[in-house]
């Protein structure tokens, strides 16, 4: 037993159960609290309920471990009261009354109910932990759930009014606990985080802590990557003047969130992420607005830093944060906020990045404490406690609703149900009185009460906060829990159980609705930060067709708290509870203070009186009889007799207590007292203890004899063992002994016998040296003899030999002749033989030739009449059965009439009353027509210019079941199938759907080694279970070849090489080499195979359990193409019916009546004729004019007028209004499409026109009404977004992907590539995309490109991929595939995926194919952003091939990309071929700013370089950067030049620069370049003379004069020009002239009357169509084919206007005589002075028509704009007509093409401008507020 420690055995003040007080009264209750207060006894009882005390102290040695073993396997009361002795009779009461248990903590805030919450997890902890180290477990999941605390207080706890340590959200957490007792996991539910406290306190109150945290702990680094500061500089912790508490730690807590962050598991990436994201919300609180045209942003710094952090676009942000966007028509307009509309979208954006922040972290918590389910659990619930402050808004009302709900909960079971209980039982029971809140939650929550007319007044669009509060007290002020205030002001009141609270309305509908502007969410899913885009991912926008209807379902966030609270009840009412009620002393958070009132109100409201009383009188303990008898059995005596369950309790407990005082008996329940209950489980535990005891002694005494037994026989074994090896030891040795003898014998003889032999041998030799010596000197003796014989012999012989030799010469001379002349007759014969058999056997060899020839000519004569007979014979068996089957067809033409008019004729009135007296077999006629395949599932509309449609069902049916049926060919026989009719397709089998996947695959058996073509074989495959069998057919009764067992194989690998798509399954005895016809095919046996092999019992199961899939059908037949099901009647099939179809029939046979009735009803509802609708399934219907696109046109072709009738499913068509006629269906699925009507099309032929894209074919529908359109096409729309998304395989795998990588698994990312080759790089063709697609011919937008499908450009570009090193110029190539997917948007992550997976699993990572890929990837990565899951994707495949090959080319070029990806911006061109040869080399590439007077400069810069970044480097590069003005960057050409936006892309002002090259689209022949100039004139005067900023003021000052746009004379013009010409020549020189006169004078002044349309003058308001000409967004295609004029151009001006030209050129001349001695520079001064001499010099003129009802100006005007104002000026007039400063202008902009608007503030009518220059105003006029603003707060720019 657990030491009882010091602490312990201390004194007790008071009763340590307040159920024990003599005098029972709030004023006894409190006085008892009180000294157990004051001697530091902050717990005590009341039975088993708590009561704790905050001490607002640490009390010493009150929380230590030997405390916590003290309370271990303690019964309540055994020791005095602590938070422990709960937590431990908890955790014991899941074995002893095995069930779930909670604990309730309640209390006001700051009573302490959150470190309650702690002690009793950090005891359940330990509690886990000794159980986990008996059981040798891990002790890791009790570390996170502790470890979560941190983390939770931290961002959601904040210091209040009350407590410095406030629960801002309420939280339930559940511990799992397996059966042992040890902690398997867990979850936290969290309940109505206060997001209001982020962006507002009250005094003396703070922010969350981590805010402070964050600040005050983080490292430097970490804050000067967050931008962050002192905490006094921002605005959201420091408006309530509490930043710093000497009670709260931030250092330690932002050490404590980053090591409880770790232990779970988040990387440094996340945690990264998260606290950007905090620095980011700090930020946000800066900003602040000023109104200027609507609300502008003040501070562009902060919001960069901001949109920095959450990785957006500033621009994009800001005008998220200023404006409102609206869909009209299909068009988006604009609309500013004011100031007050931007700060709450500013205080909205903050709130919900928190909110979403912080459910992530919940979510976080939860994946690593997460278990499955276990053995029994305990919950603790902190929730936040009742709040009252000075004023208490829609968070305060919440809170307090919850709190009425709990203690409702603690009402009911500390008071309703045990009374009821009580007095249910027959108990001798007198009722307490206790404080009932139900009337208070009736208020709230009843129908029309509180809850459900603020939700219903939030859903009004029109709902403000002052008519929810007329509302409440039209309907409530008669309430008596009501209070309405007697001052009328915008609160009311309601009279909670804790005390009255007034709430103020203001806010209450805005926090309820919880709207989040559809620009903010758009502009954070764009975020490049995945951490930023994964919080709101599942986030929907509203701004979408039908938006007021979904929004008015949208649920409210009083909703969504009151159906998580009603869950959470649920929870807490199947578990067993215990309740902690806290109790404040003080208001102060004072130590040792105890307010009697402030303690005497909680003891009131809480019912702490009733819960005394009742605790005191009642018998909180209770069991049923069998039960209690079963629990006490030990104590039960032998001698009891009664076998009644109830006499055995009544025994029992009349021994413990005779006076029935703590005990009584109900009518099926024992009550008792709780310290009678913990006598008996004393005493249980005592003599269970003993028989335990006992039960241990004779099991150990039976495991010793039983051991002792084990021994004996253990010690006979061993001897046995050693006298047998002691005897064997002995043979051995002896055996041994014997044989070491009998070798030594041997051994003996053996050498005693070789010297007998060695000697004899020696003897033998001696005897033969004898005898050859002896025959030796014979032979000498014989050859000397020998010799002289011979040399006697030779004399005689030489004379002879003389002798004959003369004669023999003289013969030899004689025959030698005649040889020769017998050999010469010889040779000449010889040659004449070998002729003549030459001769001879050339005839012999014409003559077999010969022979040979006439009998292969019999041979094949033979066989040729042979053949003429068989044909004869077989053409007139085919006369015979071609004139048979003619009788056949005709008779069944006239049955089948006959048939069809009895069905066409009786249907209706019954289809049992159809019944043919003849044997009809309908499909004979129509066999020819059908095939058993896979059939289309659209049709054929039987108008001669439809195509074929398809409509799906309804309704969702599924009937399945064998029958027979016929349905091809005209001799063809009955065929028993099983057939399933699901997802309105009738698909057939060969039989049920047993097998996991069957199909025909080529086998090569018997060894790895590679055989001969011969040995494959064909074979038709079949997997069932865990068998694969091969079969020679696919036919019924097929013999089967061989089985494998899938379970026993060694492995199973794809060896699929070059275009062969194989698999090899391995056995023990062979290798099955098996070949697929295509990849996919092989893709899905191989993945099949595996997941067989890997799967368990239950997995199988469900594999084999999965329904039919149509893929393994042999045939398919989609319902919508039925015309009618009827039955027949046949001879031989009693149950047949026929499904009539417009092209064929079929015949069904079924087993039984039934059955035929089962599928005449699943089928009839079908059949072509009068369809009926119920009123739900039309959503709309109405007569449309239809026309297909995308087929072969046909002479002849009109459009038809037909009725269509709109469901949730499809889009039904019929020739009339009462649908007697359905011509077809469009089914609607996620992939189909709508366009908008078109307003061009609507212009030519005068009706509106919309176009639906289905499967297979394009729609064009008509309509003469736009509202109509327009309806059908939102309605159309609608359907299409309700259908769920269609996921490709290779969509599902990049998932699982996903989820591996996230959790670590390597090994599961190697499996799912190698399981599925659809990720891996493939040397054949792509047979469909890999991602879903839309449906729908391509529209291009400018000129034809001669795209197709999606689908099919997806194929096409895959194909490139594939052979792309073989192309000796990649470059034509690579740009086509850009553009292809900068024409077709969904091709982007179409081509990502394709290039992903032809660079995975490549043997050599630098073989070219794979570096081409590579190289397009990168040009990919450096001109589109893929959508959020593709970019994921593809980051995660770069890095890890870089870890892979990292030593590579490969790998620089995943390098590469992946940088790429992180600074890549939209693209408005795809890249120039210089800018690709950049990207292939890895390197920025060079582009050339040029400036005035012909200077230029290099700079470097890559696929995402701005043109605000180049002219940051120029203007630093230059020294500008105290310049007074404001530069930019243009594009131009000539006099033609458009000022590029900071944000646009300069590689794509060259890429674009790159096209007009190639069209020839320039100013009269002169290059496109990129030029610097000034922008804003911001302050013209204080330019110095000397700086280069001056150069460039005097540039464009001339610039603006010879362009005409200065207000001036002729005698001022000719001054100017003469300047100039000093300026730029000097002193005039005898016979100079002025070439050209345009670069000094503005020759339109010599026009004596304007042209309408001038080359680059401004077009009339009837060209408002090329609205986008001279605009920002690039140079419009008017305005490019002017450009195209050829350089004659040049001379026209001087042609026309000659004379005057001369004079003006004179004049000029003339004047500059007169400059003659004044220097460059002060010629320059003097033209600056006369040009700054002007009052509204830097002003912008734009040459405008105005449209203004009251005439005050004339048509053709100069608007002019500058830094203060927008002026308009009559053409050539120095002062304006009228002044609009910017501070008075509401809004500008362009609401429709070409005309500009200004609203200015106390003019009653709008400004309106004809012009094609509104880009360049608005953005001229934005720039110079933005430059107001920022000198208004002080900030340079």
């Amino acid at each position: 037993m657990a030491k009882t420690v010091k602490i312990l055995q201390a004194p007790q003040a008071g009763l340590s159960d307040m159920a024990k007080l003599q005098d029972l009264n709030v004023e006894s209750i409190l006085e008892n609290i009180r000294q157990r207060f004051e001697a530091d006894q902050i717990y005590t009882y009341i039975g088993s309920i708590l009561a704790a005390v905050n001490p607002y102290k640490t009390i010493p040695n009150l929380y230590d471990f030997e405390v916590m073993e003290a309370y271990d396997k303690r019964h309540i009361g055994d020791l005095p009261p602590h938070i422990y002795a709960i937590a431990n009779d908890a955790y014991y009461s899941m074995w002893k009354q095995t069930a779930n248990q909670c604990v309730l903590i309640s209390g006001e805030s700051g009573a302490g109910k959150t470190e309650s919450t702690k002690f009793i997890l950090n005891y359940l902890s330990k509690m886990s932990q000794a159980s986990a180290v008996e059981t040798g477990n891990d002790v890791s999941v009790e570390k996170c759930i502790l470890q979560s605390s941190p983390i939770l207080e931290a961002f959601g706890n904040a210091k209040t009014v009350y407590n410095n340590n406030s629960s801002r959200f309420g939280k339930f957490i559940q511990l799992a606990f397996s059966s042992r007792g040890v902690i398997e996991g867990g979850k936290v539910q969290d309940y109505l985080l206060e997001k209001n406290r982020v962006v507002g306190q009250n005094p003396g109150e703070r922010n969350y802590h981590i805010f402070y945290a964050l600040i005050l702990g983080a490292p430097d680094e970490m804050k000067q990557k967050l931008g962050l500061g002192a905490p006094e500089k921002y605005k959201y912790i420091n408006q309530s003047g509490c930043i710093k508490d000497p009670n709260i730690n931030d250092q330690q807590i932002y050490s404590d969130v980053n090591e409880a962050l770790k232990d779970m598991k988040l990387n440094d990436e996340q945690v990264s992420d998260m606290f950007e994201l905090l620095g980011a919300i700090l930020h946000i609180g800066n900003l602040d607005f000023i109104t200027a045209g609507g609300a502008q942003v003040s501070s562009m710094s902060v919001l960069k830093q901001a949109a920095d952090l959450l990785s957006v676009d500033e621009y994009q942000l800001a005008n998220a944060l200023t404006e409102k966007t609206r869909l009209l028509r299909g068009e988006l307009i604009s609309t500013p906020l004011d100031e007050h509309q931007a700060r709450d979208s500013r205080d909205s954006l903050a709130m919900n990045l928190y909110a979403r922040c912080f459910h992530w972290i919940i979510s976080r918590i939860n994946v690593r404490i997460r278990t499955k389910p276990t053995f029994h659990s305990v919950g603790v619930l902190d929730i936040f406690g009742f709040e009252n402050f000075e004023v208490n808004r829609f968070e305060q009302f919440n809170i307090n609703f919850a709190n009425e709900k709990l203690q409702e909960y603690f009402n009911k079971h500390i008071f309703s149900l045990e009374q009821h209980e009580y007095n249910a039982e027959g108990l001798d029971w007198v009722d307490i009185d206790w404080q009932d809140n139900g009337e208070c939650l009736d208020l709230i929550v009843r129908k029309l009460g509180l809850l459900s007319l603020i939700d219903e007044e939030s859903r009004f669009p029109k709902g403000t906060d002052g008519t929810m509060l007329d509302k409440l007290h039209s309907n409530h002020a008669k309430n008596g829990f009501y209070i309405k205030p007697r001052v009328n002001n915008s609160k009311f009141g309601i009279k909670h159980y804790a005390g009255d609270v007034f709430y103020e309305t203001t806010g209450f509908l805005e926090k309820n609705r919880d709207t989040f502007r559809d620009e903010m969410l758009t502009t954070i899913k764009e975020s490049r930060s995945d951490f930023i885009y994964d919080l709101f991912e599942d986030m929907q926008e509203s701004s979408q067709p039908n938006a007021a209807k979904k929004n008015r379902k949208k649920p409210t966030v009083s909703s969504q708290f009151q159906e998580s609270l009603h869950s959470l009840m649920s929870t807490l009412s199947a578990c067993n509870p215990y309740f902690v009620r806290c109790i404040k002393p003080n208001s102060t958070k004072a130590p040792n203070a105890f307010e009697k009132t402030l303690t005497l109100n909680q003891l009131r409201y809480s019912g702490m009186l009733e819960t005394v009383k009742i605790r005191r009188a009642g018998f909180p303990v209770r069991r049923l009889f069998d039960d209690f008898v079963r629990r006490y059995r030990p104590l039960l005596g032998k001698d009891t007799q009664s076998s009644h369950s109830q006499h055995k309790c009544i025994s029992l407990l009349s021994s413990y207590e005779s006076t029935n005082q703590k005990w009584q008996i109900g009518r099926t329940k024992v009550f008792l007292k709780e310290d009678l209950e913990i006598k008996l489980e004393r005493d249980r535990a005592e003599r269970v203890e003993t028989l335990v005891t006992k039960a241990k002694a004779c099991f150990k005494g039976y495991r010793a004899r039983k051991a002792y037994k084990a021994t004996v026989a253990k010690i006979v074994f061993v001897q046995k063992y050693c006298r047998m090896y002691r005897q064997r030891r002995r043979f051995l040795n002896l055996k041994d002994a014997t044989i070491t003898l009998q070798r030594y014998e041997r051994g003996r003889k053996a050498r005693q016998l070789f010297h007998v032999m060695m000697e004899e041998r020696r003897m033998e030799e001696e005897r033969k040296r004898e005898e050859q010596r002896r025959r030796a000197e014979e032979e000498q003796r014989e050859l000397e003899r020998l010799k002289a014989e011979a040399k006697l012999r030779e004399l005689e012989e030489l004379q002879a030999k003389l002798e004959e030799d003369a004669r023999i010469k003289a013969e030899e001379e004689a025959a030698k002749k005649k040889r020769e002349e017998e050999e010469r007759q010889r040779v000449l014969e010889k040659a004449k033989a070998i002729e003549a058999a030459k001769r001879l056997e050339e005839e012999q060899a014409k003559i077999r030739a010969e022979e040979e020839r006439l009998k292969l000519e019999n041979e094949l004569r033979i066989r040729r009449e042979e053949e003429a007979l068989r044909l004869e014979k077989e053409e007139a068996e085919r006369l015979v059965e071609e004139k048979r089957l003619e009788e056949e067809v005709r008779r069944r033409e006239e049955e089948l009439a006959y048939a069809m008019q009895q069905v066409m004729t009786h249907f209706d009135d019954s289809i049992a009353q159809l019944n043919s007296p003849s044997d009809l077999n309908l499909d004979k006629y129509y066999g020819d027509m059908f095939e058993e395949a896979d059939q289309d599932s659209e049709y054929q509309d039987d108008d001669p210019d439809e195509d074929s449609v398809s409509r799906k069902s309804d309704d969702l049916q599924y009937w399945e079941g064998y029958l027979n049926m016929k349905c091809g060919g005209m001799v063809n026989t009955w065929k028993k199938r099983y057939c399933v009719l699901r997802d309105e397709t009738l698909m057939w089998f060969r039989a049920k759907q047993e097998a996991l996947k069957s199909g025909w695959l080529m086998k090569k058996g018997g060894g790895t080694s590679t055989l001969s073509r011969r040995n494959w074989r064909k074979r038709f495959f079949v997997l069932k279970g865990i068998e694969l069998a091969y079969y020679e057919s696919d036919s019924d009764g097929a013999p089967c070849k061989g089985i494998i067992n899938i379970k026993q194989t060694k492995d199973i690998l794809d060896s699929s090489f070059g275009r062969e798509s194989s698999l090899d399954i391995i056995t023990d005895k062979r290798t099955y080499h098996i070949v697929a016809d295509n990849a996919d095919d092989l893709s899905e046996w191989f993945s099949i195979l595996m997941r067989v092999k890997n799967a368990n019992e239950y997995e199988l199961k469900q594999m084999q359990d999965e329904d039919a899939n149509p893929k393994n059908a042999i045939g398919t037949l989609d319902v919508a193409v039925i015309d009618s099901v009827v039955p027949v009647h046949l001879q031989t099939k009693p149950n047949a019916f026929a499904i009539i179809t417009a092209e064929r029939v079929f015949n069904m046979s079924a087993d039984s009546p039934e059955d035929m009735n089962g599928w005449l009803k699943a089928l009839t509802q079908y059949h072509k004729g009068q369809r009926t609708y119920s009123k739900e399934e039309i959503l709309m219907s109405g007569w449309l004019t239809k026309e297909n696109t995308g087929t072969i046109s046909r002479p002849g072709i009109t459009r038809k007028k037909r009725y269509f009738i709109l469901t949730s499913h499809s889009l039904d068509i019929y020739k009339s209004v009462d649908l007697q006629h359905k011509l077809g269906a469009i089914a609607l699925n996620r992939l189909c499409s709508v366009t908008v009507p078109d307003d061009k099309m609507f212009k030519e032929i005068g009706t509106w026109k919309f176009t639906i894209h289905s499967r297979r074919y394009s729609y064009n529908l008509f309509t003469p009404s736009n509202d109509e359109a327009w309806k059908w096409t939102y309605a159309i729309q609608e359907v299409i977004d309700s259908k769920p998304p269609i996921e490709t395989p290779s969509q599902i795998l990049i998932k699982e992907l996903r989820e591996a990588s996230l959790n670590g698994y390597n090994d599961e990312i190697d499996k799912i590539y190698k399981l599925n080759p659809i990720l891996r790089n493939v040397p054949y063709m792509l047979k469909s995309p890999l991602l879903p697609l839309p449906y729908g011919q391509i529209m291009s937008s400018n000129l034809d490109k001669g795209y197709t499908t999606l689908q099919d450009e997806a194929v096409k570009i895959f194909n490139v991929l594939q052979g792309s090193e073989q192309l000796p110029d990649p470059m034509p190539v690579i740009q086509g595939i850009l553009q292809t997917c900068q024409d077709l948007k969904p091709l982007q992550d179409e081509v990502y995926c394709q290039l992903v997976k032809q660079t995975t699993w490549v043997k050599d990572a630098d073989n070219l194919n794979n570096l081409r890929n590579w190289q397009i990837l990168c040009c990919m990565c450096c001109t589109f952003i893929p959508s959020r899951s593709i970019l994921r994707y593809v980051r995660f495949h770069i890095k890890r091939q870089v870890e892979l090959s990292p030593k590579t080319q490969m790998a620089a070029y995943a390098g590469y990309a992946l940088e790429a990806l992180k600074r890549t911006r939209t693209r408005e061109f795809v890249p120039s071929r210089d800018e690709i040869i950049a990207i292939l080399g890895r390197r920025d590439m060079n582009a050339t700013v040029f400036c005035h007077g012909g200077g230029s400069c290099q700079i470097s810069i890559n696929s995402s370089t701005t043109a605000g970044q180049v002219i940051h480097t120029l203007v630093k590069g230059m020294n500008l950067d105290s310049c007074y003005n404001r530069f930019s960057l243009y594009e131009k050409s000539g006099l033609v030049e458009k000022a590029i936006d900071d944000r646009s892309v300069v590689a794509d002002i060259l890429a674009k620069f790159e096209r007009f090259r190639a069209r020839g689209l320039s100013d009269r022949g002169k290059p496109w370049q990129l030029f610097f100039k000034l922008f804003c004139f911001l302050d013209t005067q204080s330019v110095k003379p000397d700086s280069i900023e001056y150069s460039f003021l005097f540039e464009q000052a001339h610039e603006e004069v010879i362009r005409g746009k200065f207000p001036a004379t002729d005698e001022q013009l000719i001054h100017l020009s003469a300047l100039r010409m000093q300026f730029d020549k000097g002193d005039y020189v005898h016979g100079d002239w002025i070439n050209d006169l345009t670069e000094v004078y503005p020759v339109d002044r010599l026009k004596v009357k304007p042209k309408e349309d001038n080359d680059f003058g401004f077009q009339q308001r009837d060209r408002k169509d090329t609205f986008i000409s001279g605009t920002l967004r690039g140079i419009g295609e008017k305005t490019l084919k002017r450009l195209q004029k050829s350089a004659s151009d040049d001379n026209i001006l001087e042609s026309v206007y000659r004379d005057d030209v001369s004079a003006t050129i004179t004049a000029i001349i003339d004047k500059w005589r007169t400059l003659k001695g004044t220097s460059a520079e002060r010629a320059q001064n003097i033209y600056m002075s006369f040009m700054r001499s002007w009052k509204y010099f830097g002003s912008r003129l734009f040459e405008v028509e105005c449209h203004d009802g009251r005439q005050a100006y004339p048509k053709s005007i100069w608007l002019s704009v500058n830094k203060s104002m927008v002026a308009v000026h009559k053409i050539n007039d120095p002062n304006p007509l009228d002044e609009f400063p910017y501070e008075k202008i509401l809004s500008f902009g362009a609401p429709i093409p070409n005309e500009y608007k200004i609203i200015v503030e106390g003019r009653r009518s709008e400004l309106t401008f004809d012009t094609t220059e509104v880009f360049e105003i608005a953005k001229l006029m934005k720039a110079y507020i933005n430059e107001i603003v920022k000198k208004r707060n002080m900030i340079p720019a």
